[in-house]
């Protein structure tokens, strides 16, 4: 906190200002906190004196106050979009994945969310000619993967390269590590040219290293990474897409049940519950959750889609919202 000093305009004269040093108010903190009438015997000035001086330091070191109403418009306004490329989830978010924010993919095991960050990545470096940083956890990312898809579109060879120069892959095995790298963004020490989309495939890889006795750390690191993601988001006016788990919870329940010898039989219900990895702290850092489970039509593998909801979203009216996506060898339509 920044030291108390002699306020022009005021009574906080240097006399003035050695007294209340003597009495151990060192910094403008102290002296807003104390007592009014007790600054005043210290001071040998009147309570209307101190109380003036008081708004004026408040005046001169306080942020401007502004509506939160108002405040919520300033960001929308400010804040442009990133279009996915599929048509049915930019329908459905009216302008796609939101820039200045983290998004977050959420879903079980084997629900589509590679499969989408991936289309994600491929259409917006094919539609917006900027880089895509993505950020692998896991060691299964596959350039092979997005040369077929590309191929699949008619693009020709030349058209493939040069998309796919533009999507630039790091691997990352530590929470550390990821720290490091978006404090190195942050700081300017890695400078990315065009960048406008960082995807995380996937957070929980990392942070299952930390349960247990390391959780705290887990926890502190997290947070770090959160602060980072926050500044790196507005300072670059980029988007950044986090890839989350989902588990699964089935509980059984027993409900009686008559035969016709009115002996008391049961019979089993299940009910499912699905839950969001990474904790408390993070439920509501992402300005939106989607969340994706894979469906299909017809039991047939080939032809299976995946249905896109809105679990949370800073923009009322959108929560509850879903499309379903179409999944083939061309990939997510």
């Amino acid at each position: 906190m920044q030291k108390l000093t002699h306020v022009e305009g005021t009574a906080l004269t240097d006399p003035v200002i050695k007294m209340l040093f003597q009495s151990r108010i060192i910094t403008i903190l102290d002296f807003l906190q104390e007592d009014v009438e007790k600054l005043a015997n210290i001071c040998k000035l009147s309570i209307p004196q101190i109380l003036e001086a008081r708004n004026q330091i408040l005046t001169q070191f306080s942020a401007p106050v502004i509506n939160g109403s108002c405040f919520i418009d300033k960001i929308r306004k400010g804040t442009i979009s990133i279009k996915s490329g599929v048509k049915n989830l930019d329908n459905m978010l009216n302008r796609g994945i939101p820039a200045k924010t983290i998004t977050e993919l959420c879903g079980i095991a084997g629900s589509g969310k590679t499969q989408l960050a991936l289309q994600i990545a491929i259409n917006c470096a094919k539609e917006t000619h900027k880089t895509v940083l993505y950020i692998d956890t896991k060691g299964d990312f596959s350039a092979l993967r997005i040369q077929k898809i590309l191929e699949k579109c008619q693009y020709s060879f030349k058209e493939v390269a040069a998309i796919m120069n533009r999507i630039h892959i790091s691997y990352i095995w530590t929470m550390e590590e990821l720290v490091n790298l978006f404090k190195n963004l942050k700081n300017g020490e890695l400078v990315i040219d065009n960048l406008m989309l960082l995807v995380i495939d996937s957070l929980p890889s990392l942070m299952f290293q930390y349960l247990g006795e390391d959780n705290k750390l887990g926890l502190s690191l997290l947070n770090s990474f959160v602060n980072y993601s926050r500044f790196i988001c507005k300072q670059l006016n980029i988007g950044i897409i986090c890839i989350n788990m989902q588990t699964r919870w089935v509980d059984q329940d027993l409900t009686d049940v008559e035969d016709e010898e009115n002996s008391t039989a049961y019979k089993d219900s299940f009910t499912e519950k699905r839950y969001r990895c990474l904790g408390r702290y993070w439920q509501h850092i992402p300005t939106l959750v989607l969340e994706l489970e894979r469906i299909k039509e017809n039991d047939n593998e080939n032809n299976s889609g995946i249905k896109v909801t809105v679990l949370h979203s800073i923009d009322s009216g959108y929560e509850n919202r879903h499309c379903i996506l179409c999944v083939g060898e061309s990939g997510v339509t």
